[in-house]
């Protein structure tokens, strides 16, 4: 992994196989996280080059994450009303692995309708 301090733009690199990168905003990343803005605060360089970050989840979380980071409301309330009961845990799992807090609120101000919408989820 190599950071410029100046890009605007971060690519992350998912799971998938053959990964799939996806473009996110850096100051909408480092806003909202604590841990992509310490991650991104640090002067890392990789042999290869490579200038993405490499993450453990897959395409549609990683779009469903970029989506509800960069969009306007109502695209944000188009996404949350798509989710299945895995893509609200995938969720919560997220915005507390990534520290992010604009995720983790709009858990926690969804969270009676997801129980009223799927009942008790096994995950």
């Amino acid at each position: 992994m190599m950071f410029d301090k100046m890009d605007p733009q971060i690519t992350l690199t998912t799971s998938d196989i053959p990964a799939i990168s996806h473009t996110i905003s850096r100051s909408a990343l480092v806003a909202q996280s604590t841990v992509f803005a310490d991650m991104l605060s640090l002067d890392l360089k990789s042999e290869d080059g490579d200038t993405s970050i490499p993450l453990t989840e897959k395409a549609s979380e990683v779009s469903t994450m970029i989506t509800l980071l960069e969009s306007t409301e109502d695209v944000r309330e188009g996404t949350l009303k798509q989710l299945t009961c895995e893509g609200w845990i995938s969720l919560a799992r997220m915005a507390d692995k990534y520290d992010c807090w604009s995720l983790r609120k709009l858990v926690e101000a969804n969270a009676w309708y997801v129980f009223s919408l799927f009942g008790v989820c096994r995950g």
